[in-house]
């Protein structure tokens, strides 16, 4: 097999982790399973939710998200693959019925956009640079409503 082979072999299996992860943990509502996914010492970093270590705490934080939003599914829009890089960008909604880091349910309709970039090694999941439109959050559940989205401000 020629290395431009190997590379594109290594390339489609790194997606298909990242596709599997996403399936797993949002669409079957498993985020337990995350850490079949990611290494052991594995990060999540979250911007303004900070970063989280280890494969363990990312599913207890998946396990928050998925429990205040039990119907999640995250649609992939587009996904890029560059050797032990793949970058995702999709949309992410569920109803809000149980508590959603830290928010009481208010059975509302959420929807968002996300870009998250993985780093892979040994078929793990290494990082996970993770970039959600927190506000959107936030405003679907009627937590905080931005200027712009005001009438007439």
């Amino acid at each position: 097999m020629s290395l431009l082979e190997n590379q594109s072999k290594t390339e489609e299996a790194n997606k298909e982790l990242v596709r599997g992860f996403m399936r797993t943990v949002f669409d079957d509502h498993r985020p337990d399973r995350a850490v079949e996914f990611f290494a052991p010492q594995g990060k999540w970093h979250g911007g303004n939710f900070g970063t989280v270590e280890g494969a363990r705490n990312i599913a207890g934080l998946l396990s928050g998200v998925v429990g205040g939003l039990p119907d999640i599914k995250a649609t992939e829009q587009d996904i890029v693959v560059k050797g032990d890089t793949v970058v995702v960008r999709l949309v992410v909604e569920g109803t809000h019925k149980g508590n959603l880091l830290g928010f009481p349910a208010t059975n509302r309709h959420v929807r968002w956009d996300a870009i998250d970039m993985y780093r892979i090694k040994n078929g793990k999941i290494t990082d996970d640079w993770a970039s959600e439109d927190g506000v959107k959050i936030l405003a679907d559940i009627g937590a905080y409503i931005p200027p712009w989205m005001k009438g007439g401000n």
